[in-house]
């Protein structure tokens, strides 16, 4: 499933490559691949494919839940369209609690205890994770797991998980990426060297193109 998903991706456009003139992020920071799944959305065909992808995993690992949450912005629509394909509630977490109103940063019905399932889009060093779980948490709702569409399979990621004793099921992730793309010839051996170097040491890899 994880190269049939990542080939999909590369086929619409959603993940792009560029090694020798890399991507500059929302951080500032530099990077060799460039990730928007929310192009998913547009291709119903597609989209089917990781609802039903999504539904699977839920099934197959026995994921026990009362709640199915979106990650705000791009985790929503993922969770929403799962939660009306399997008739249950849903639920939304901001990155940080609202300012104004009831404040709050989980949006929905819901009871304390009850256990929410994550939506994300993409996990790259897991920031958006610790965040959601400060709603989660705040919130006194339970949390074990998220589902997302491409983990970049990042050390700091699997640290913050591991800290959040949270399990993550992605229906594809870096390695797939990287290796469908050089199947593709979209990136060279000389591409998927520095994409592998840049996976090691992100931080390092950009601020050395900067001096």
């Amino acid at each position: 499933m994880k190269m049939d998903i990542a080939r999909n991706l590369i086929n619409l456009g959603a993940v792009k490559f560029s090694p020798q003139n890399p991507f500059t992020y929302a951080s500032g920071l530099k990077g060799p691949i460039y990730c928007d799944n929310r192009i998913i959305l547009s291709h119903v065909e597609f989209r089917d494919r990781v609802i039903e992808s999504f539904i699977e995993i839920i099934k197959q690992n026995r994921l026990e839940f009362d709640l199915l949450g979106g990650i705000a912005t791009a985790g929503i629509p993922h969770a929403a369209i799962v939660a009306d394909r399997m008739k249950r509630p849903m639920v939304y977490v901001r990155p940080k609690a609202k300012e104004h109103g009831r404040k709050n940063q989980m949006e929905g019905d819901y009871k304390p205890g009850q256990k929410v399932i994550l939506f994300e889009d993409l996990v790259n060093q897991g920031a958006s994770l610790v965040d959601a779980m400060a709603g989660v948490t705040s919130a006194e709702l339970k949390c074990e797991a998220c589902l997302c569409v491409v983990d970049y399979e990042m050390h700091g990621a699997k640290a913050k998980l591991n800290d959040l004793s949270m399990k993550l099921f992605s229906l594809t992730d870096f390695t797939s990426l990287t290796n469908q793309a050089f199947e593709l010839n979209l990136i060279d051996r000389e591409g998927l060297n520095l994409l592998r170097q840049w996976h090691a040491d992100p931080k390092a890899w950009s601020e050395q193109l900067l001096t």
